[in-house]
């Protein structure tokens, strides 16, 4: 007797089919896979153009289809029509009852009233108790009302995204701390540039979501409290942003690292325990209040971060950065910008230790000379640095990472604006050995402030001063190349027309 194929194997294989068109062919073969290749198809509608959104719109709203069509949606983003999306689209959304994640990054024109009529409790025809990831990052108008209906609407919220660009105020404890004990089974919260949001959010969430495994408080007003209570509870924790770079008086300083449950973790030695086993990203821009200890206590109970934000940490020294040295081959990601008090001394050590570092920006690290760049011209998978203000660095800094070959095979980016000391000769060596190099910055460089090499420069800024235009000196994509092609031009031309006096002579 004939046995069809079960629909679990038959959509197992359809799942391996990687263009949507083959799917589309699927349909066609009987109703058994039109119903399970429709299903994949609008597990995630893809919005590429208002054409394709219209389509979408005309089609939920139907009330005579020959599928359910919006049972198999899942997941929608509508971030890339953003300019478009208004309250009375997503109100339709209604109907999608199944969806687990929205992604709404940059709608812009998008109001409380529109995402509160959406999301809402399934017996009022909304979606909310399936909804697992809502993405609002610059939903401009977004308030704690909006909030507030997330956290009664959607118990098995696992991420929300409330990052904004620019800073906003709408946005409080009020509904954050609401959230954090509504939501706990919370993994992932953003709420950078949200300047009302306090230490009371942070304590909450730390206490009520200990699941909890990425955070960003960029910005916002946080203290030592605060963040003992995230290093106590959130265990589990593998990306902690808490910039402070537009906060006037930083509330932060050792004390939340030395009287928190990483320091009484190291006391056990024997064998060691590491606290944050699984945290990989750290950012402390501008926390000008932390010293080398707090570096040597969190360093020691998480030895696994991958990218570590320094910028304008301006009380680090070469003895905070040894203990940086310590992350060995998981560091890949380094900024150290406006630690004035870092030498070679350490930044030798770190290229001997960290010889995976992809990125390394030292931005106004007066003291470093060309000696550091020599050495971490040894790192064989160095991709960008930033030699910014840099004023030591000299042709002899350029002709060390030119003479590696591993590094000459893989460096895309350098900045080396206000490095006043460096030549035309070896900066044209450096574009011709690192032919993967898509952005060099020479801003205030005395030797490129010459109008036939700017002219390959991209566009200044439109809100530079004369002074500022004058002195920009900026390559990037195809301008590396066009600037490369030129100089060898020179050089091609003086070698001909040297070699054309010699033989008069």
């Amino acid at each position: 007797m004939f046995k069809s194929i079960p629909n679990e194997i038959i959509s197992h294989i359809l799942k391996l089919l990687t263009s949507d068109g083959d799917l589309k062919q699927c349909t066609f073969v009987c109703k058994q896979w039109s119903y399970l290749a429709l299903e994949l198809l609008w597990y995630k509608p893809n919005f590429v153009n208002p054409t394709s959104w219209l389509a979408f719109f005309t089609v939920i709203q139907s009330t005579q289809t020959s599928f359910p069509y919006t049972s198999f949606i899942r997941r929608i983003n509508l971030s890339p029509l953003s300019n478009l999306v208004e309250d009375i689209h997503i109100i339709t959304l209604t109907a999608c009852t199944r969806l687990e994640r929205l992604t709404l990054a940059g709608c812009s024109k998008l109001t409380d009233v529109g995402l509160c009529a959406l999301i809402t409790h399934q017996k009022c025809h909304g979606i909310g108790a399936e909804l697992v990831s809502i993405d609002l990052s610059d939903v401009v108008q977004v308030t704690d009302t909006t909030v507030l209906k997330v956290a009664y609407c959607c118990p098995n919220l696992q991420g929300f995204n409330l990052g904004m660009s620019q800073e906003q105020q709408s946005i409080t404890d009020t509904s954050v701390v609401e959230l954090a004990r509504q939501c706990r089974n919370l993994k992932r919260i953003k709420l950078n540039n949200c300047t009302k949001i306090t230490e009371r959010s942070a304590i909450d969430l730390a206490s009520h979501c200990p699941r909890l495994v990425e955070v960003d408080f960029t910005n916002c007003k946080i203290n030592d409290t605060a963040l003992e209570m995230v290093f106590n509870h959130c265990r589990d924790l593998r990306e902690l942003r808490i910039s402070q770079s537009e906060v006037t008086n930083p509330r932060i300083s050792d004390q939340a690292f030395l009287d928190s449950s990483l320091c009484l973790k190291q006391q056990i030695k024997n064998p060691p325990i590491y606290y944050y086993d699984q945290l990989r990203l750290v950012d402390f821009t501008a926390i000008t209040t932390i010293t080398d200890q707090s570096l040597k206590v969190l360093i020691n109970s998480a030895p696994k971060i991958k990218s570590l934000v320094l910028n304008k940490c301006s009380r680090i020294t070469d003895e905070g950065l040894m203990s940086v040295c310590k992350l060995g081959r998981f560091l890949h990601f380094l900024h150290l910008g406006h630690c004035v008090n870092l030498t070679d001394r350490s930044i030798t050590k770190l290229a001997l230790y960290c010889s995976r570092i992809r990125y390394l920006d030292m931005a106004c690290c007066i003291n470093i000379t060309d000696r550091s760049v020599i050495e971490l011209a040894n790192l064989p998978k160095l991709k960008r640095i930033g030699l910014v203000k840099c004023s030591n660095i000299t042709d002899i800094a350029i002709s060390a990472l030119t003479s590696h070959i591993r590094i000459s095979n893989t460096l895309e980016r350098i900045h080396l604006s206000h490095c006043t000391q460096l030549s035309i000769r070896e900066i044209s060596n450096l574009l011709n050995v690192c032919h993967r190099l898509n952005h060099l910055s020479l801003t205030n460089v005395p030797s490129f402030l010459r109008s036939d090499l700017q002219a390959f420069c991209r566009t200044a800024p439109k809100d530079f001063s004369e002074l500022q235009l004058r002195t920009f000196c900026v390559f990037s994509g195809k301008g590396v190349q066009e600037l490369r092609d030129y100089l060898n031009t020179l050089h091609e031309n003086y070698t001909n027309s040297f070699n054309n006096n010699s033989r008069l002579e």
